[in-house]
């Protein structure tokens, strides 16, 4: 794999990146459209549905419910029993007049761990997965300093793209690497 692919590769990854922190924006901007124009709260499952889907005619029932889901993965909305509340104050949201979801809102995927795993775990699973490919140990340590020295990157990145070279599918990986090295 040549430096530039690694670069494109990298954009890639950006743009992704960009992408799902404006899709989570949107699911926020989403959740206090909703309750502001409720005006109020607090409101169960039934009427955040009907609400979405007939009242401000968003999307049809069922996506109304991905749409619940969803929030509730991100954690815009809080289920307290049977009811749903925002979990955010709703007025400090800026709606602008008219919001209405895009259509790509229900392929939003919603991170299920915000807090990456240690740097230690990670790195030992790509030496395992590089053992899976007969790389031994060694080899794999020698050439994935090799390459961060090289490309002036985190141990993660260059571990990652050592594994590429090697033909194996990395792409699982992309988020606990760009979390890992976001924490530091």
């Amino acid at each position: 794999m040549s430096l530039r692919s690694v670069v494109r590769r990298c954009n890639d990854v950006i743009l992704y990146r960009i992408r799902i922190g404006l899709s989570m924006d949107e699911l926020r901007t989403a959740a206090a459209a909703f309750f502001r124009n409720r005006g109020k709260n607090v409101v169960t499952e039934n009427e955040f549905r009907m609400t979405v889907s007939m009242d401000l005619r968003w999307m049809l029932p069922s996506d109304a419910g991905k749409l619940l889901s969803l929030l509730l993965d991100a954690k815009h909305v809080e289920k307290d029993g049977d009811y749903l509340r925002p979990s955010f104050d709703v007025r400090g949201v800026d709606v602008p007049l008219g919001f209405r979801p895009s259509a790509g809102i229900l392929d939003t995927k919603v991170p299920k761990e915000k807090i990456a795993a240690p740097a230690d775990d990670l790195l030992s699973e790509l030496m395992t997965r590089a053992g899976a490919l007969s790389i031994d140990r060694k080899t794999f340590i020698v050439s994935v300093n090799a390459i961060q020295k090289r490309l002036n990157v985190d141990i993660e990145v260059a571990a990652l793209i050592m594994l590429r070279e090697k033909g194996a599918d990395i792409s699982c990986y992309y988020d606990r690497a760009y979390g890992t090295i976001l924490s530091r």
